[in-house]
């Protein structure tokens, strides 16, 4: 393919130039043919985990295989204290947009607390919001649509597979067959997470007597990144910002 164009110049500088350009014209319509009716997603801008896969869309799930060590490492954390149901589907949740602003925030508490951001991987339940609303939308879990809870208005999250299991989000078998339920195992910020009794009243995290003592942000006036408490049998923390957790799998289990 031949493409016209003028150039001046010095005559081996435009050849090269010209050769260049020709060939990046011929690579993109190539790849325009090729890739019709997709959506081409650029490379984010943060290193992704290193189990995902390849993908073409900003959102995409992949199912585990059962014969997988990622499908036994996830399997055993919810086993521990749901020994009696059976897992039918593990889905990797693959959102772009909702890894790169976890990955920022990530980011941005490593340097407010000297590394310390103490990453969980915590359950959540969804009650009667279907979990697509999470996981393939722009905000992530949105506290906004949470009701009052113990510890105020906040994302909440269970160390124990048993006590998000209260709230999971029911699927009804049409063909009369037991109803599927699905929880979140999903990656949680704790940080500095501040242990107290229940407080409905809660917004945000309490705030930190002497601000921060990073070596590298000073501030007078921090809070905590986190709340936690026990109920039920289990240890929940509880998130004041949406962007301090990232739903990683969806387990289906009956």
């Amino acid at each position: 393919m031949q493409v016209p164009m003028r150039m001046e110049g010095f005559e081996h500088l435009v050849h090269k130039a010209a050769t260049e350009i020709q060939a990046e014209i011929i690579q993109l319509i190539q790849s325009s043919r090729s890739g019709a009716g997709k959506v081409s997603v650029p490379p984010g801008k943060v290193s992704v985990p290193p189990e995902w896969q390849d993908q073409t869309e900003t959102v995409e799930v992949f199912k585990l295989q059962s014969s997988s060590q990622e499908w036994t490492v996830v399997s055993s954390k919810f086993s521990v204290t749901m020994p009696h149901v059976t897992i039918t589907k593990i889905l990797r949740i693959q959102n772009q947009w909702l890894w790169e602003k976890y990955a920022q925030e990530k980011s941005r508490m490593h340097q407010k607390n000297d590394g310390g951001v103490n990453e969980m991987e915590l359950f959540h339940g969804t009650r009667t919001n279907t979990p697509e609303k999470i996981y393939n939308s722009e905000e992530g879990f949105d506290m906004r649509y949470s009701s009052q809870g113990m510890w105020g208005m906040a994302n909440y999250f269970a160390v124990n597979a048993s006590y998000s299991a209260m709230y999971a989000y029911a699927s009804i078998s049409l063909l009369g067959g037991s109803s599927q339920k699905t929880i979140f195992l999903a990656k949680v910020l704790t940080g500095d997470s501040y242990e107290c009794a229940p407080d409905k009243t809660l917004r945000m995290p309490p705030q930190k007597l002497g601000g921060s003592t990073s070596s590298e942000v000073q501030l007078k006036q921090v809070h905590y990144d986190s709340v936690n408490g026990y109920t039920r049998s289990s240890q929940v923390y509880m998130t004041y910002s949406n962007n301090r957790a990232y739903p990683a799998y969806l387990l289906t289990y009956v």
